[in-house]
């Protein structure tokens, strides 16, 4: 039932936030937690709060003496390690930091290197010889760091600076270079999962206002917090999380290379972690790990989930699982940072089923937001309504780097039009439906993915499934299925389309199944319809 249109605002009842500029959070924490552990590396390289100060200073100094200055770029090439959270740390100068997605191909990588033009790269062991074969196709950098020592193999390679010795030779006396807000801090590419990928322009204003937002009005994360990193670093959810809001809170933490559940849960115990940002693929692999029932996990209090709709099965299994640690979850994106949140008591009113429907949600809008659900002109719609989910908050982005054409779409009237289909109930709770892009129109009707993906993830024999919209002669769009069945499963496409038809209505069921090994998922886990679409082209050409 649809009650009037509405605008939905949550107050930031906080402590103002205290600094202007991430020099001078930098700075404070450095003399505040002197010599407490900020940051240590699961093979035991920790780093203290002043320590990394000091460290942060040298690089600042060193990419200075190069010749870098404010508003110059500088791209990074690694798993995560304490030397990328150094690399975080230019934006004390104002240089730009540009974090590059491990996961892509050399010819994906060369272009966000075109599109952002960076001065100086920054590159591990792993990924010297992708980026050493592209280097005479770099003309914007003139400098080459590598992290470790210089070398491929047994192959030292030329021209490249190793970055201890950058950091030795360089002073650590604070730079002083003057920072604005509004200076860019961070340019963080979108995942491109609906298209090409967008530079991110992140200003250190966003960045302290996620900050505050976070750490202290939603997670509430405290000093003698330690919390564990394995969300990669370049993606939005690694650096709104660990290297951002967790720092800023005092805590301690532990960066994994990358995600694993055996060493996730053995991590969780060996460090005595107290809260850690998982996406639902990552919480799923945790339940089927053996060694979940075997692993003390008591010091863990929260676990906070993001990044995709999590199905309530899994959510279920894991409050069963984790008794005694809350559950916070949060709907963000890289241009508003954390938009909404499902707080721990939320989980609580819903596993007791005094609002079971809140565990479908993505809670509502953090404190200092505003949500709009809007028709296409913009118009707020009713309570229940399906539109665009609009936003307004201290975390947003400034623009898309070098593309005023998709900046000047992406606000209207100046609320961000996130992309993101939802509706609200009559408390102010928000439901995602669906990607616009990723709707499907079929013979006149709409067909929302992620309705037809939980019914089929609903069928005891799937594990996962996937549903995308393909060109269609006659009905402009037909419905595709991939599905990921269960170990041992003899499931046909028919037993699974009449499972789908007791529950969907015709035009909603797929038109095709494909039973995969896998699916393509990006470096958080969510799916990449992009690349099931092009899989599907291929297939068919």
């Amino acid at each position: 039932m649809s009650g009037a249109a509405k605008v939905t605002a949550r107050p930031d009842s906080g402590t103002p936030e205290k600094f202007r500029v991430w020099s001078e959070l930098c700075e404070s924490l450095a003399t505040r937690f002197a010599d407490k552990t900020a940051f240590i590396n699961v093979d035991g390289k920790a780093l203290s709060f002043a320590g990394f100060d000091l460290r942060v200073n040298r690089i600042n100094n060193a990419l200075a003496a190069q010749g870098l200055r404010k508003g110059d770029r500088v791209a990074i090439l690694a798993k995560n390690c304490t030397e990328y959270a150094e690399v975080y740390g230019l934006a004390k100068t104002g240089l730009i930091v540009v974090p590059l997605n491990w996961r892509l191909t050399p010819p994906e990588l060369l272009a966000l290197l075109h599109h952002s033009a960076p001065a100086a790269i920054v590159v591990d062991q792993q990924h010297l010889p992708v980026i050493a074969a592209l280097r005479e196709q770099l003309p914007s950098v003139s400098v080459f760091i590598a992290l470790g020592t210089a070398q491929s193999g047994s192959a030292a390679l030329s021209g490249w600076q190793d970055y201890e010795q950058l950091l030795t030779a360089a002073s650590d006396a604070r730079p002083g270079i003057m920072l604005a807000a509004d200076d860019v801090a961070c340019l963080m590419y979108t995942s491109g999962t609906t298209g090409a990928p967008k530079g991110v322009a992140i200003t250190q204003r966003g960045i302290l206002g996620n900050v505050h937002v976070s750490a202290d009005l939603v997670l509430h994360l405290q000093p003698e917090d330690r919390t564990l990193a394995a969300m990669p670093m370049f993606h939005a959810g690694g650096m709104w999380y660990h290297l951002h809001p967790s720092y800023a809170a005092g805590c301690t933490s532990v960066l994994m290379a990358g995600f694993d559940a055996a060493q996730v849960l053995r991590n969780l115990a060996l460090h005595r972690i107290t809260n850690v940002h998982l996406v639902p693929t990552m919480i799923n692999a945790l339940l089927a790990d053996p060694a979940i029932g075997q692993v003390d996990l008591q010091h863990l209090r929260l676990i906070f989930y993001a990044a995709s709709a999590i199905p309530l099965e899994l959510l279920k299994r894991a409050l069963d699982t984790f008794q005694g640690c809350d559950f916070i979850q949060s709907y963000g994106s890289t241009e508003a940072g954390m938009i909404t949140d499902l707080s721990a008591s939320d989980h609580v009113r819903a596993s007791s089923g005094e609002r079971q429907d809140l565990l479908s949600s993505c809670g509502r809008p953090a404190p200092g937001n505003a949500i709009r659900v809007a028709a296409d002109d913009g118009r707020a719609l009713a309570v229940g309504e399906i539109g665009e989910i609009l936003i307004r908050g201290q975390s947003m982005m400034s623009h898309y780097w070098n593309n005023p054409d998709a900046t000047e779409k992406a606000f209207l009237s100046g609320w961000f039009c996130s992309g993101d289909l939802g509706y609200q109930d009559q408390d102010g709770y928000l439901y995602l439906v669906d990607r616009k892009n990723d709707m499907i129109v079929t013979g006149g009707e709409n067909v929302y993915p992620s309705e037809v993906e939980a019914v089929l993830r609903a069928d005891p024999e799937v594990a996962m499934a996937a549903v995308f919209g393909v060109a269609d002669p006659v009905w402009v769009e037909r419905v595709v299925a991939s599905i990921v069945l269960k170990p041992g499963s003899r499931r046909s496409a028919a037993e699974i389309l009449a499972h789908a038809r007791q529950h969907l209505a015709a035009y909603k069921c797929p038109k095709e199944i494909h039973f995969q090994q896998q699916l393509p998922l990006n470096a958080v886990g969510k799916v990449s319809k992009k690349d099931l679409k092009q899989a599907f082209s291929n297939q068919n050409q």
